[in-house]
C-alpha cells in the first residue's frame, strides 16, 4: 500500500518576507508580496487577511491595493525563498530519502514501506510527527495532505489549509477515496480549469468529482476529446 504525503509551506512568500524583515513586513497583518505600492507588478502571494478582502495570486498590484488600500507592499525576497525551500526539504528528508519537489513551496514525500521505521503508526501520527519537527527545525508551518496516491494527497492538503478553514492536516485512509472525492468539486481537481470543467459537467450532468469518476472511460474520453487508445477517467489515479 502506498503512502505519500504533501507537504505545502503554508503562506510561503508572506512567511519568508515577515522572516526577512521582521520590523516590516513582519508587523503587517495586511501584506502583500509582489513589489513596492507604485509597482506595475502582480502580487505573488498575501498573508491570509489580506485574502479576505478578495485579493488573489496573479492579481496587479494596483487591483489588489483597490480592493485592500491598506496593505504594505514588499517585494518578493528571492534568495531567502530559495534557500528556506531547501532547508525545508533537507528537514523532510528526515523522515524519508523519497522527497520529490513538486515547485518551491510543495514537497511530496513517499513513505510506503516505511511502516516499521514509524512502529507501525498511523499515517495521520506521522504527519503530525513531520509538521512539528519542520515548523521547530526552520520556523515555518506546513499544511500535510495524505492518501493512496499524489493526487489525493493533493487534494487532500488543499482542503487541509487554514485558508480553507482546515485543521492543518487532512489523511485519506486507504478505502475512502471514493466518498472523499464524492465531497469535493471539479474545481477540486488540480489543472482542471473552468471551460475543462463546464465539458465534464455537461458529460456527466454533474459538478462533483466523485460522479466523474464513476464514469465510463469511452465517456470520459469523448469528453476529453480522445479518440482512441485506453485513457484514464478523472479517477483517484497518479
Amino acid at each position: 500500500m502506498r503512502r505519500i504525503l504533501l507537504a505545502d509551506a503554508d503562506a510561503f512568500y508572506v512567511a519568508v518576507a515577515r522572516a526577512v524583515d521582521p520590523d516590516g513586513a513582519g508587523k503587517a497583518t495586511l501584506l502583500i508580496v509582489g513589489g513596492s505600492r507604485e509597482s506595475r507588478g502582480v502580487v505573488c502571494s498575501a498573508s491570509y487577511e489580506t485574502r479576505k478582502f478578495g485579493v488573489r495570486s496573479a492579481m496587479p498590484i494596483a487591483r489588489a491595493l483597490r480592493l485592500c488600500p491598506d496593505a504594505t507592499c514588499v517585494p518578493v525576497p528571492f534568495k531567502e525563498c530559495i534557500r528556506k525551500s531547501a532547508e525545508i526539504r533537507k528537514a523532510l528528508q528526515q523522515y524519508t530519502p523519497a522527497v520529490e519537489g513538486a515547485s518551491i513551496d510543495e514537497w511530496y514525500l513517499d513513505l510506503s514501506g516505511t511502516e516499521g521505521i514509524y512502529h507501525h503508526e498511523p499515517l495521520l501520527a506521522t504527519a503530525r510527527r513531520i509538521r512539528e519537527g519542520i515548523r521547530a527545525a526552520t520556523g515555518l508551518t506546513l499544511s500535510i495532505g495524505g492518501g493512496t496516491n499524489k493526487l489525493i494527497a493533493k487534494m487532500a492538503v488543499d482542503r487541509a489549509k487554514p485558508s480553507r478553514g482546515g485543521e492543518g492536516i487532512l489523511i485519506i485512509e486507504p478505502g475512502s477515496e471514493q466518498d472523499f472525492l464524492r465531497s469535493s468539486s471539479l474545481a477540486d481537481i488540480p489543472l482542471v480549469g473552468p471551460k475543462f470543467q463546464a465539458r465534464l459537467a455537461a458529460s456527466a450532468g454533474t459538478r462533483r468529482s466523485g460522479r466523474i469518476s464513476a464514469t465510463t472511460p469511452t465517456s470520459s474520453a469523448s469528453c476529453c476529446g480522445w479518440s482512441r487508445g485506453p485513457r484514464p477517467t478523472c479517477a483517484a489515479t497518479d
